[in-house]
């Protein structure tokens, strides 16, 4: 069959850490390759926001991207809402003059949305993950987090109650959307995200397994804005440096200049210029040699459905030291390959990480099993989930005729 994606906002293609690009960009690709290794047709759609972005692309792994041009050139996100419409109709002609046998399967909110309108026109089953969610972040928002406004909410809350079925990452992420949304937990379908081992794996020899290194290296990846927690960990930097500990930062993600402005900021309020870098985004690969280098892995993120780099840290055998909430919950096994923390609060960071400058043997012992554990998540495996989900849906729906 045809597996027609819609990744609405950004482009699969995008680097993760720019713009807005993340972890769901990675879930796109990675998912889309995974289902043509194992013989299915996948075809991509995207809005065109950048003029550098050609209007079809065939992928090396056989899979297709549509950048869809409706005049969004240069628009911001929160600008999107407005050309969902138009989205739907451009996607849906190119669904509909598809002879094949199709399913949808829209990403994010603002995909989910024109799905509605591609499946009611097409008549093909809609399969939704919803990544975020406006009332989730919300209730977990921070100091500095943006408030999602109360439309997203109600888009959300359509799409959540018509859609065939709902992919979450963890089985609380189904509860959240049945305690926040009324969502039906008959149509959730639980796939955690995977990890790709050719690029995520330990290195071989380990050196950080024959010496104890000083000063203890953190590294966070990921896009820079509030949610992600930069401004938390230079905070804990400061307090582990008062506290006579060795400990140095690289931050590598690209944010809206604003932000990045006063996170610089803060570095050299706090006097940590020599102790914390600013490096922008990477490709997987050369990101997964930072997480190789490095000691330990932070993710002090007020909401995170999953936390895919947790996982792609322990993949390379780092532990992770992350926020208890949502999805790293699962992602990270407290006190067996990371540590949890319970707030966001600077002390409390400084603490847990403290610990980990402390007790350098244990960091290996917490990365050496948390290898062990992303080595159990492939992304072969979530592709082969969701053929099961693709082929239940399609059985229902000849059934239903």
């Amino acid at each position: 069959m045809t597996i027609h994606v819609m990744s609405l906002h950004t482009s699969p293609l995008d680097l993760p850490g720019r713009g807005d690009a993340g972890g769901m960009n990675v879930y796109v690709a990675q998912l889309a390759r995974q289902l043509v290794a194992q013989g299915e047709q996948v075809i991509m759609y995207a809005l065109r926001r950048r003029s550098d972005q050609a209007a079809v692309v065939d992928l090396p792994d056989g899979s297709r991207v549509h950048h869809l041009d409706l005049g969004a050139i240069g628009r911001a996100k929160e600008d999107l809402p407005a050309y969902v419409d138009a989205f739907a109709a451009a996607c849906g002609d190119l669904v509909a003059a598809d002879p094949s046998p199709g399913i949808l399967h829209a990403h994010y909110w603002l995909s989910a949305v024109a799905g509605r309108q591609i499946a009611a026109r097409t008549g093909l089953r809609l399969v939704t993950c919803l990544h975020t969610t406006a009332r989730a972040k919300n209730e977990r928002r921070g100091p500095g987090d943006v408030i999602e406004p109360e439309s997203r909410a109600r888009a959300e809350q359509a799409v959540i109650a018509e859609t065939d079925a709902l992919v979450v990452n963890t089985v609380a992420e189904g509860e959240q959307l049945t305690r926040l949304y009324a969502a039906d937990p008959a149509r959730i379908a639980v796939i955690a995200p995977g990890i790709d081992p050719e690029i995520h794996h330990p290195p071989s020899p380990d050196p950080r397994d024959m010496v104890a290194r000083d000063p203890m290296r953190v590294l966070l990846a990921g896009r820079l804005q509030s949610l992600k927690g930069p401004q938390v960990l230079i905070a804990a930097l400061a307090l582990l440096r008062d506290s006579g500990r060795d400990v140095v930062a690289r931050i590598i993600g690209d944010g809206a200049p604003e932000f990045v402005a006063g996170l610089r900021a803060q570095i050299a309020a706090a006097a940590l210029t020599d102790r914390v870098e600013l490096l922008p985004s990477r490709p997987a690969a050369a990101l997964a040699e930072q997480m190789r280098a490095a000691d330990v892995v932070a993710v002090p993120s007020s909401s995170e459905t999953f936390g895919l780099v947790a996982l792609e840290a322990q993949g390379c055998a780092t532990p992770v030291v992350a926020t208890r909430v949502d999805g790293l919950e699962v992602a990270v096994r407290d006190g067996r390959t990371g540590l949890l923390v319970d707030s966001r609060d600077p002390a409390a960071w400084a603490a847990a990480l403290g610990a980990l400058a402390d007790d350098p043997a244990r960091r290996r012992t917490l990365g050496r099993a948390g290898a062990a554990y992303a080595a159990g998540h492939s992304w072969a495996r979530v592709a082969r989930e969701h053929r099961a989900l693709y082929a239940r849906l399609t059985r229902a729906a000849t059934a239903a005729q």
